[in-house]
């Protein structure tokens, strides 16, 4: 079958024709920079404070807004938290010529005085006017991207797996996981772990998202698939600020929100509500053959239609006191709740080896779970008296429990028409599970002189894990039912994590620059059956063995190119993949007349060696950038899927997960963003690799490799009157897995908004316009050969009303200026 437009015009992300030098950006990979810039603003006759003057931080020669604040009484001003990075900063003022100047935000100097800057006037504007400046959706830096959710049309109305669907290298799958360069990337908010999950969090709290591919030992060691870091939104200028949110779509989609942040003086509040509503219609379909020494024995089909709903509903409150001119104490709590429930009609049919039927039925599953998430959070953060020397201590406790009960109606018919004696067979699932998180850290940047850096700290994760599932069998053999003592199962976990880092920057010469850092983790993960006297474990180290296993080192190699972006890093690093929840949890995830799905509580953790070279070139003056990345990543005991004829039942497919022997996964990826029109920007993104996976010889030791690319296409365009249009395309092609491949995936959204006033916006958005999103895989053992593919969601159309507000002046309280109005940069935006 001949390509479509659409994977044509994704896969020359992959193939970009041209090819450029590399340079890179000093202390890449390393922990966030968050620096300050200050100074005052005066008039240049009379020397008094240019009270109410606008300014505004710009990302290099780019016109994408960081951050900005008001000039005060006085004439100070103060941006922060302010990212590391070179910007433009403007200073701007009614009836004044406006201030331009370069300034540079690093980890040797993150704290930059910009002195006194003086205002002139200008006759020949003051007449009344009005300039609107678009924050770009996308920063790209040599280490790290950043997505603006603020400009992403497609997420309005949704939530966080909406939001990481549009970002740039990042995919997500049937069950709302995300990806990034084949493997799952650590997901923080506000840069801490959270029991909340993306499809927990509104996409309208969400300020941005950063997405890191080999963070440095600062960070946590389990992070092979890199760091997505969510950043909720909490303003950082006085006055008050915020927005509500109204939304409908097909489907039964409901969703209303409302934020609102308030500065004043030393004290920062920031309160936060939502509730999401809907129903979900998908299908999915089954295919597959089974084999005796390579021919065929029969066949099963399997149709599915399903229906789920789901209801979201919590909030967030977080108070900030300037304790000190240096120290600031943060205090934050958020809840959440979701919903669900579902119900699933499976019809199937069962063939001989000739054709003909020789069974056929129903399966009936329906489900409800019920989930409440809790995270509280104390900081305080201490600058001294030498220049970039800080430190900082947080407490995170997190709270997560669900209570879940389904049950799965399975009718079989022989091809006559009668009953099959072993059916009806229901069975009744009664489970829960809850775990209780705490996180202690502690982190020291100091300076040992203006050329180099020593950063440390320590870090304490414990988490104690309860899940148990009752399983009630009802059979003609059982007819008032009895207990599946192998799938009942009660199980405790402990999971201790204890960390200790240390970085280490130097400057070495004017274009090159040196980070290097060793962690260290010690691993104690031990999961008991109760009742049944087993226990599953693993110690790193364990005594003086596994050394090895408890070491992380990273180094960073970095250059960059004099009074440009260009910039060039390379950097090897070792991490640490532990099991997810879901993939050791023993609930029956997914089931049929013909599988089960359920988690692996004796998966062990996979190590990882890592390299990476990362090029950033900025070209056509300023108007187009390109970040260009080889990585490459040797696995051992790879996390895997698995399937495996069920030992009690051989016609049933066993579903789970297992560690493997290795993998081997080269790649190359591209992101190319261009901006040809004002108001028109196109970034083009994707990724080719090479994978080699093989399994352990006590799985069989099957083989598999092979390559795979995905792709996105985002097009934003700013058109006259307000309007804008943006459109979202997507392509994934197979995937390699041991025991077989994913199946291809790909789809369009088109979202139109209009800003009706400078306050209020709608936003019209179609999810997979074509319908074509779909996920599935292929497996092939010596026993079967099945398709199977379900889909995560229906196409729906969804309308979002956004309303904001606000006055940023220098104090709340402080009597509003008589000759100021509306249009001169009272309000919300600049």
């Amino acid at each position: 079958m001949p390509p479509s437009p659409l994977r044509v015009l994704l896969l020359m992300s992959v193939i970009a024709p041209f090819m450029a030098a590399m340079a890179q950006r000093p202390g890449g990979g390393g922990r966030p920079v968050n620096g300050r810039i200050y100074g005052k603003v005066i008039d240049a006759v009379s020397g008094k404070g240019a009270e109410f003057a606008t300014v505004t931080l710009f990302a290099g020669v780019r016109d994408s807004v960081v951050t900005g604040a008001m000039v005060r009484g006085n004439g100070d001003f103060l941006l922060e938290p302010v990212p590391g990075g070179r910007y433009r900063l403007q200073v701007s003022f009614l009836g004044y010529r406006a201030i331009e100047q370069a300034v540079e935000v690093t980890r040797e100097k993150p704290e930059v005085d910009m002195g006194n800057l003086k205002l002139e006037a200008d006759a020949g504007v003051l007449q009344e006017a009005t300039v609107v400046r678009e924050k770009s959706p996308m920063q790209m830096l040599v280490d790290r991207r950043v997505f603006n959710v603020d400009k992403d049309l497609a997420a309005r109305g949704g939530s966080g797996v909406d939001v990481m669907k549009n970002v740039p290298g990042l995919s997500v799958d049937v069950e709302g996981n995300v990806e990034m360069r084949g493997a799952r990337p650590q997901i923080l908010v506000d840069g801490r772990p959270s029991s909340l999950t993306l499809e927990q969090i509104p996409a309208e709290e969400i300020e941005r998202v950063e997405v890191i591919t080999n963070p440095s030992v600062i960070f946590d060691a389990n992070s092979t698939g890199g760091i997505i870091n969510v950043v909720l939104k909490k303003s950082t200028k006085p006055g008050y600020s915020g927005q509500l949110q109204a939304g409908v779509g097909t489907n039964d989609r409901y969703q209303a929100g409302g934020n609102i942040n308030l500065r004043e003086g030393r004290w920062g509040f920031n309160l936060s509500a939502n509730y999401n509503d809907g129903t979900n219609v998908t299908d999915g379909l089954t295919l597959r053959t089974d084999l005796a020494q390579g021919l065929p024995t029969g066949t099963f089909e399997q149709d599915t239609d399903s229906r789920s709903g789901r209801r979201m509903f919590g909030g967030r409150f977080g108070v900030d006191v300037q304790v000190s001119n240096r120290s600031v104490l943060s205090v934050s709590q958020g809840v959440r709740f979701h919903d669900m429930s579902g119900c699933e009609r499976q019809a199937f049919e069962n063939r001989t080896a000739t054709g003909q039927v020789s069974s056929y039925g129903t399966q009936v599953n329906d489900s409800e779970s019920d989930t409440r998430s809790l995270t509280s959070q104390l900081a305080f953060r201490h600058k001294g008296p030498k220049e970039g020397k800080e430190w900082s201590v947080d407490l995170t406790y997190n709270r997560w429990d669900r209570d879940s009960d389904s049950r799965f109606d399975l009718r079989r018919f022989i091809a006559d028409g009668g009953p099959d004696t072993t059916t009806p067979r229901i069975q009744d699932n009664l489970g829960g599970s809850y775990y209780d998180q705490w996180s202690f850290q502690f982190d020291m940047a100091d300076p040992l002189s203006e050329r180099s850096k020593l950063e440390y700290g320590v870090k304490s994760n414990l988490k104690w894990d309860r899940t148990w599932l009752d399983v009630l069998l009802t059979t003609p053999q059982a007819p008032m039912g009895e207990l599946d003592s192998a799938l009942t199962n009660d199980y405790r976990i402990t999971d201790l994590i204890n960390a200790a880092y240390v970085n280490w920057t130097r400057t070495l010469t004017e274009r090159w620059s040196l980070q290097a850092g060793l962690r260290f983790e010690q691993t104690w993960f031990e999961t008991e059956l109760i009742g049944k006297d087993q226990v599953f474990s693993y110690k790193y180290p364990d005594g003086g063995q596994d050394l090895l296993k408890a070491l992380f080192p990273a180094v960073y190699l970095v250059h960059r190119w004099p009074g440009t972006l260009r910039e060039l890093q390379v950097n090897f690093s070792r991490k640490i993949d532990r099991p997810r929840f879901w993939q050791i949890m023993p609930f029956i995830m997914f089931s049929d007349a013909r599988n089960v799905r359920i988690g692996n509580p004796g998966l062990a953790p996979e190590m990882n060696n890592m390299a990476e070279v990362n090029h950033l070139l900025p070209f056509w003056k300023g108007k187009a950038s390109w970040l260009t990345s080889a990585f490459g990543r040797y696995t051992e005991d790879v996390i895997t899927g698995y399937s495996t004829p069920l030992a009690t039942d051989s016609t049933v497919l066993l579903n789970t997960f297992v560690n493997g022997s290795h993998s081997v996964t080269a790649g190359w990826e591209n992101v190319l963003k261009v901006e040809p029109l004002q108001g028109l920007q196109f970034t083009l993104s994707g990724t080719a690799q090479y994978l080699d996976v093989a399994l352990s010889s006590a799985n069989g030791g099957e083989r598999n490799q092979g390559f795979l690319w995905n792709a996105k296409l985002l097009v934003n365009y700013r058109l006259p009157k307000d309007w804008s249009v943006q459109v979202n395309g997507e392509y994934e092609g197979p995937r390699i897995q041991p025991q077989g491949r994913t199946l291809e995936q790909y789809g369009v959204d088109l979202s139109v908004g209009k800003d009706i006033t400078r306050r209020l916006n709608a936003v019209v958005s179609v999810n997979d316009v074509f319908f074509t999103r779909r996920w599935g895989n292929t497996v092939e053992t010596a026993f079967f050969e099945q398709e199977t593919y379900r889909r995560r969601e229906m196409r729906f159309v969804r309308f979002t009303l956004t309303w904001k507000f606000g006055e940023q002046n220098s104090s709340i309280f402080r009597r509003r200026q008589p000759q100021r109005d509306a249009n001169d940069g009272g309000g919300m935006e600049m």
